[in-house]
């Protein structure tokens, strides 16, 4: 009669497998390479074409409804420029440490 395998015993203050595990930490981490700094970087793509494009729209509808075209168009953009790039090297800064 064949035997169940028992589950490994847990360590109650990290929740990993006890028993000298050292592979633990990789299986837990997932397999590292080249597709999740690819989606990374996908993201921060569509994250700075989503900042300009979101001040462009803003600042275009601001412009119609108050009547002062291009101003606000041009500081949305500014803006959206602004934004996008303060964010996309925080992201990369990311990417870089892991």
């Amino acid at each position: 009669m064949p035997t169940a395998d028992k589950p490994k015993a847990r360590d109650a203050s990290s929740g990993r497998p006890s028993g000298g595990d050292a592979d633990w930490r990789a299986r837990k981490k997932g397999v590292p390479g080249v597709a999740p700094v690819l989606v990374r970087l996908t993201m921060i793509g569509w994250f700075v074409a989503a900042s300009i494009a979101f001040g462009a729209i803003a600042g275009w509808w601001l412009d119609t409804r108050f009547g002062t075209a291009p101003l606000l168009l041009i500081s949305g953009v500014l803006i959206g420029v602004a934004v996008a790039l303060t964010g996309m090297v925080r992201m990369l800064q990311r990417v870089g440490s892991d």
